[in-house]
């Protein structure tokens, strides 16, 4: 079937929604939380900002000793960074500006 292994196909890329109907203010966080959380859940990301996935090593050791990057840390780094994006991209600039210093998505989900 075209349409589910489409849909499938889709849901492995965890894509989120290029915008939200609501941008976080300093009044909406219930509201900015209730859209959100189920769109990062739905691209199965909220372990990263919740914290319960944690960042693999950034370098393994092959069996000749010598060290090289980790691809699993590639792949961390690079979920992560895109949803920290997303986060940022789903606030109003205040908000957004007060959490420029935020590094990874748990952190800017911490603060906000």
């Amino acid at each position: 079937d075209p349409i589910m292994s489409s849909a499938a196909t889709t849901n492995q890329k965890n894509e989120l929604p290029t915008t939200v109907s609501v941008k976080l203010d300093r009044d909406n966080y219930p509201l900015w939380k209730s859209l959100v959380l189920p769109l990062i859940r739905g691209c199965k990301l909220d372990s990263y900002m919740l914290g319960t996935k944690e960042c693999p090593d950034q370098f393994v050791t092959t069996n000749d000793t010598t060290k090289k990057i980790n691809p699993e840390y590639e792949e961390w780094i690079a979920r992560d960074q895109a949803l920290l994006g997303w986060l940022r991209n789903s606030m109003a600039i205040d908000v957004a500006t007060q959490l420029l210093h935020c590094e990874t998505s748990k952190e800017i989900w911490d603060e906000a």
